[in-house]
């Protein structure tokens, strides 16, 4: 199955094995909540997964990687302990709690989550020190004699020996007590997730034109040769950085994420396609509604992948900053109702890292302690937010009239739209009535309708 796939498997299963009933117990027992391993090659996303899930569900997370851990970190230490057998005193050995169990409990602690999943990465990696403890793990949920708590969920992921010399394969006594998820990757459900994403639009233009490169493992004579779904994000990251200080991106930088000689020699030749294909089209020009001349209508199928790449990063974009700056205002609004005060929000927002917490920490910067600033403050945030309301609406609708001045009703426009609502941020900024669902219902759903009564008709 691809990543997705397994997501929603995962959460279906931590749904089923949290569901309690009517006195409270959970209806799977805990000896039936067998643990979920996903094998899979690397870079896919598996451990990307896990903390989502978690947070979706509002339950807690714990996540290790064994590779990082020995015996005693993992089992506990060997202490001395006295007990009295058979009115006898002797002298007995015991083991404190392992690390990875302990730091179940300071979440449940910390966080107040009594339920979550723990999960354990590279579980076929461990050293021979160690295999046991995991087989024991996998099979009865305890490190020594610590049980991981009820209402914890064990997922554990691992790559096969194909992708790391390090790695064994579970024995059948493991494995008929898992539920093995093996994973694969899905080049279409990886560029929906990396348009989503806001992953360079080269790097999508590219894998669009050659899928079989999302994941390539090769053993040459020279050694391993190589690239995978990780890397090509690492990648977008520098590329966007790249991009935003004005520094080349060069074969040199490239072959320090993929590689593959051939790939990266590949996908330079298309990085510079792109690149020349956006500024003999000037997208940005194109999505302003201030091109005139439709230059795309007489090009061929890659640029015309191209441009429609970059028209998608670049409404997804206009979405996300869009979400920032709502979220931005609704913080104004509760300032100058007097609902909270700023300290309490960055407090609130400083244990956040994802994107808009850090929007809305960088909207607060400039606060002086006066009661001035919180005044002058909330007209700003309505006229960002509204003004990139008026962007987004605008860069979307003249994305969709420009194609259709180019090409009518055709295959780019529904290659735009399919594109767009694979986007996370522009489909949670999208309102009712908005350009995205007047063009949905007009160009995807009703052209839907008419194919699906063409068929009918045939039929007859």
């Amino acid at each position: 199955m691809n990543i997705q796939e397994a997501k929603d498997c995962i959460e279906d299963a931590v749904k089923a094995y949290l569901e309690k009933d009517a006195g409270g117990s959970y209806v799977v027992p805990r000896n039936r909540q067998r643990p979920l391993v996903v094998m899979g090659p690397p870079g896919l996303g598996k451990t990307a997964i896990m903390s989502q899930i978690a947070s979706e569900l509002g339950i807690g997370y714990v996540g290790y990687a064994m590779t990082h851990h020995t015996r005693q970190s993992a089992i506990g230490l060997p202490m001395i302990d006295k007990a009295v057998y058979g009115g006898v005193e002797t002298s007995i050995t015991r083991y404190t709690m392992s690390e990875i169990i302990a730091s179940v409990y300071d979440t449940m602690e910390s966080k107040g989550k009594t339920e979550g999943i723990l999960f354990i990465d590279e579980v076929n990696c461990v050293s021979e020190t160690l295999s046991a403890a995991m087989l024991d793990l996998l099979q009865n949920k305890k490190f020594g004699p610590h049980r991981i708590p009820d209402g914890w969920v064990l997922v554990a992921a691992g790559n096969p020996p194909e992708f790391n010399s390090s790695a064994r394969e579970l024995d059948i006594a493991t494995l008929d007590r898992v539920r093995l998820i093996s994973v694969e990757p899905d080049a279409k459900v990886w560029i929906r997730y990396a348009m989503s994403a806001g992953i360079h639009p080269a790097i999508t233009y590219y894998l669009q034109t050659k899928p079989q490169n999302l994941l390539s493992v090769e053993n040459t004579p020279s050694g391993p040769e190589f690239v995978t779904p990780r890397a090509w994000e690492d990648l977008s990251v520098m590329m966007r950085r790249c991009d935003g200080l004005g520094l080349s991106i060069d074969s040199n930088l490239i072959t320090q994420y993929v590689r593959s000689p051939g790939i990266a020699a590949e996908f330079k030749r298309y990085l510079d396609f792109h690149r020349k294909y956006s500024t003999e089209n000037d997208v940005g020009a194109v999505l302003e509604g201030s091109v005139s001349e439709p230059r795309l209508k007489g090009a061929g199928p890659e640029e015309r992948l191209s441009v429609i790449a970059v028209m998608i990063g670049t409404i997804n974009g206009d979405a996300e900053h869009g979400i920032d700056s709502e979220a931005a205002l609704e913080d104004a609004i509760a300032l100058s109702e007097g609902r909270t005060d700023v300290e309490s929000l960055r407090r609130s927002l400083s244990g956040k890292g994802d994107r808009t917490a850090r929007y809305r920490i960088s909207a607060l910067s400039e606060y002086d302690g006066t009661e001035d600033w919180t005044a002058s403050h909330l007209p700003l945030c309505r006229r960002e937010a509204s003004e990139s309301r008026d962007a987004f609406e605008k860069h979307l609708r003249n994305a969709v009239e420009y194609l259709r001045t180019c090409f009518g009703n055709g295959q780019e426009i529904v290659s735009l739209l399919s594109g767009l609502l694979g986007c996370l941020p522009v489909v949670m900024y999208s309102r009712p009535g908005g350009a995205l669902y007047g063009y949905n219902d007009e160009l995807l759903s009703r052209g839907r309708d008419r194919r699906i009564e063409s068929l009918l008709e045939a039929s007859e």
